[in-house]
């Protein structure tokens, strides 16, 4: 009954005075710091889980994108392969069409670039018809001449090689002249040029077709240096080769000329001993008593009786 009557009592007071909501709010005051202590770990390991989340799924996404991008960039670069190539075979053939020879398409096997020996294998050998100093060009120039022939692959001396001779002339002005190779496919030395000869840089070199090897009119360098030295009787000139001759895939190997085709000869009647054409070969021999086509034949007269001239 105590209790009962103190209880009625607070809660009048509480009613009259809000006693109760003051004593809860500094309670609750007083015990948050508490609330924190214990909430603090929970929440840290919830934000640090949340943030070991995030980053693997970025690092997720990060590493889809990149190969995507990678695939991509891999897509790309065939696309510019197959667009060079492409370009490379165009020129081949347009190279090709003005000239009236016969050429093969092979593409290099190995590029040996040794600074004593410059030669590649091409993938067709005499079961293909390639024969020993078959000329070889690209898109852009001469390359070299067919040395070694086996059964399905050949072996091309370049005409960087230090052992090779290329005779050649200048376009503009048609000078003959030989080139030599000096072991670097960048450079070509011209060593008979006579120290007054008319050559200037840029001028282009082409085959000049002596030599029975290459055919002439092909080209083969750009003329980059002249030193004419006073006291030499022949000037230092080098020349740059236009052929890809470390960088190509395709080649073109030139053969004979193609025969050319003669217009059927017109048969002859077989003459007899009189003169006239003898019958049996789609010819009609004349009559006699008519006029033949000798000398002594009458010419032929018009309408009005007079003899035409």
């Amino acid at each position: 009954m105590l209790y009962g009557l103190l209880a009625v009592v607070l809660m009048a007071m509480d009613h009259r005075g809000k006693y109760v909501p003051r004593v809860r709010s500094v309670a609750q005051y007083a015990v948050e710091p508490v609330y924190h202590v214990i909430d603090w770990p929970v929440t840290t390991a919830r934000n640090i889980y949340a943030q070991f989340e995030g980053r693997r799924s970025l690092r997720h996404e990060n590493e889809q994108l990149r190969k995507t991008l990678l695939s991509q960039q891999g897509a790309l670069q065939r696309m510019q392969t197959l667009v060079r190539e492409n370009e490379r075979l165009r020129a081949l053939f347009q190279g090709a069409e003005s000239q009236p020879y016969d050429y093969r398409f092979a593409e290099l096997l190995r590029v040996d670039l040794d600074p004593f020996s410059h030669r590649v294998l091409i993938d067709l050998g005499s079961s293909d018809g390639v024969q020993p100093g078959q000329a070889v060009i690209d898109g852009d120039g001469v390359m070299g001449q067919v040395e070694d022939v086996h059964l399905h692959y050949a072996s091309v001396r370049l005409i960087s090689d230090p052992n090779h001779a290329l005779p050649v002339q200048i376009s503009r002005t048609g000078l003959r002249i030989v080139a030599f190779g000096l072991g670097e496919t960048s450079r070509l030395s011209l060593p008979s040029v006579p120290r007054e000869a008319d050559v200037r840089e840029g001028d282009l070199i082409v085959t000049s077709g002596l030599g029975d090897r290459f055919p002439g009119g092909y080209p083969v360098a750009v003329v980059t240096s002249i030193d004419r030295e006073k006291g030499q009787t022949f000037a230092r000139v080098e020349a740059a080769p236009l052929a890809a001759l470390d960088r190509g895939r395709e080649v073109l190997l030139i053969s004979a000329p193609r025969p050319l085709t003669e217009p059927e000869a017109v048969p002859e009647a077989p003459v007899g001993p009189s003169g006239q054409p003898e019958p049996g070969d789609g010819t009609v021999a004349p009559a006699e008593g008519q006029p033949g086509t000798g000398d002594d034949a009458p010419e032929p007269v018009d309408g009005a009786g007079e003899q035409q001239p």
